[in-house]
């Protein structure tokens, strides 16, 4: 990138941060427009689906992403598939568990969309939200297992995100 169009982080940290709070508020006003229209049952369940679709969609993408570079769709290739930004989220890695060959571990410490629905008082619904990284990793690469290990919207400090090899054999 030449460096006049270089963009200060500060200011792509605002963009980032303005952009996450639209993504959070369009959620927030789906999921209850869903429930007054349908009730929280039914909302329940088209969130979870509509959620497992676009993580499905996102993990296709950053798989497509990967191969593109000429990359095999693996744990170490995935940040090469831009998922999410570079900036706008806090986090850091953590250890892996010995005997778990495959996989990594973040401790997210800050999520825009995490703040934004704690303000809302909508931590159950922000939750169905998270599903977006099991579905994700399941469509990349053909089987990654991602867990939740600690969530900010189940009460924990942080998020911890785990996700190790599962059947990585194509479908």
């Amino acid at each position: 990138m030449k460096e006049e169009e270089m963009v200060p982080k500060e200011f792509a940290e605002e963009g980032v941060a303005i952009l996450a709070e639209r993504l959070a508020l369009l959620y927030y006003a789906f999921v209850r427009t869903a429930i007054e229209e349908f009730g929280e049952e039914k909302a329940e369940e088209l969130t979870k689906r509509a959620i497992s679709m676009y993580g499905g969609m996102s993990g296709g993408r950053t798989t497509e992403t990967v191969r593109a570079q000429g990359l095999e769709p693996l744990l170490e290739h995935y940040s090469k598939g831009r998922d999410l930004p570079a900036v706008g989220w806090k986090a850091s890695s953590l250890p892996i568990p010995e005997g778990v060959p495959d996989g990594y571990a973040r401790k997210v410490e800050y999520c825009p969309f995490a703040k934004h629905w704690k303000e809302l008082g909508f931590e159950k619904w922000g939750r169905l939200y998270c599903g977006v990284d099991q579905a994700k990793y399941a469509a990349y690469g053909k089987g990654f297992k991602c867990v939740h290990d600690k969530n900010m919207l189940d009460g924990d400090e942080y998020c911890v995100v785990r996700v190790e090899r599962g059947n990585t054999q194509e479908d």
